[in-house]
């Protein structure tokens, strides 16, 4: 019984930070991904201290974009597009050259404009 009071009380202690933090803004960092990425995948052409930056960054926009593609299939309910992938790489490739000649684009843009490139292609 003492154990459950305990835990309780450690329950009702989380959800009353975790409504402090709540309140507070959290800024929108998808509009600086593209210039920032961009600038990190040039740098790390040259210097090697960036390279597990450029990793990270990599997986992040790929997590992003796979969060937004299974929102949008279930959204539409149709099957996800990146689905009609064509290879491993295409996504980060697609997504780093987009960022590249639209660096005043948000990372939303980027994914955005990749899922609209995947759903024109016949399905597989």
């Amino acid at each position: 019984m003492n154990s459950m009071k305990n835990t309780i009380v450690l329950l009702a202690l989380a959800l009353s930070l975790t409504h402090a933090y709540s309140q507070q803004t959290v800024p929108n960092l998808g509009e600086k991904v593209c210039p920032l990425w961009t600038a990190v995948v040039d740098r790390a052409k040259t210097d090697e201290s960036v390279k597990d930056q450029l990793l990270m960054m990599d997986w992040w926009a790929m997590g992003y974009l796979k969060g937004m593609a299974t929102s949008y299939a279930h959204f539409n309910k149709i099957e996800n597009p990146l689905l009609k992938m064509r290879g491993v790489n295409e996504s980060t490739d697609w997504m780093r050259a987009y960022c590249r000649v639209n660096s005043n684009k948000a990372i939303s843009d980027a994914a955005i404009a990749f899922i609209a490139e995947l759903e024109s292609r016949p399905s597989r």
